[in-house]
């Protein structure tokens, strides 16, 4: 039974070992994962800026148009006028000269409050875009390292898990199924040391009668509190006082 109860503590080992490792990589893709939405909200924000850009660019594009437009109409009003004999036909001229250029006051006045509207969407877009490289280069100098971490550690996966059913096909089935049970429900620790008589599971005091058992080995014994399986270290592996 002694080196049933040992390769239960290996076998236990190499869990924790699977867990951490397991952990790690979940905690990495976590991380990542957390810069991957940092820098959509940021590639939103500059997009939806961008757009603000090109909505009034086309804007000012279109009234400068219209003003060019306006222009040359203004110039064939004038020569219009300077033909003109007759006082009321001049007169109608004038007056539409007179409505064009205020429509052509009114479009400027717009056209220069575009160009202010456009002078601090620009400025605004400029330190967005600043602000979604930097994101950008952080989030891709952390994918570099993460996809490195994440190979070591899968790696290191690969050969505990080859080394726990090579320990697991060790144990008898009966034993095996007791412990993969008691790992489920205990949340990855089924078997822990007693120390000084105490379940370092669950640091309720065991029985002494039972701990004078667990140390002789001769069987498998769980905590009466948590019902995790108990094993003690041999003398010369236990740890210094």
């Amino acid at each position: 039974m002694g080196n049933q109860i040992e390769l239960l503590v290996n076998l236990q080992i190499i869990d924790l070992q699977l867990r951490e490792r397991t952990d790690a990589i979940e905690l990495l893709r976590h991380d990542l994962a957390d810069l991957d939405g940092a820098l959509a909200v940021q590639k939103q924000a500059l997009d939806v800026c961008r757009a603000e850009r090109a909505d009034l660019e086309a804007k000012r594009r279109d009234i400068e148009g219209t003003l060019a437009d306006e222009e040359a109409k203004m110039k064939d009003r004038r020569m219009r006028l300077n033909r003109i004999r007759n006082e009321k036909e001049a007169s109608a001229v004038r007056r539409e000269i007179e409505v064009a250029k205020e429509g052509t006051g009114l479009m400027e006045e717009g056209l220069m409050m575009i160009f202010e509207q456009l002078d601090v969407v620009k400025a605004r877009e400029a330190e967005l875009t600043t602000a979604y490289e930097a994101l950008e280069a952080k989030r891709n100098a952390e994918k570099t390292r993460t996809d490195t971490e994440i190979e070591e550690l899968s790696a290191g996966l690969e050969a505990s898990r080859s080394q726990r059913e090579s320990l697991a096909a060790d144990l008898e089935a009966p034993l095996r199924r007791q412990y993969e049970t008691i790992l489920l429900r205990k949340k990855g620790q089924a078997v822990v040391e007693i120390r000084g008589g105490t379940c370092e599971g669950c640091h309720m005091r065991v029985a002494p009668q039972l701990a004078n058992e667990i140390y002789r080995n001769t069987r498998v014994i769980q905590c009466p509190s948590c019902h995790r399986i108990l094993y003690v270290r041999p003398p010369e592996a236990a740890a210094p006082a």
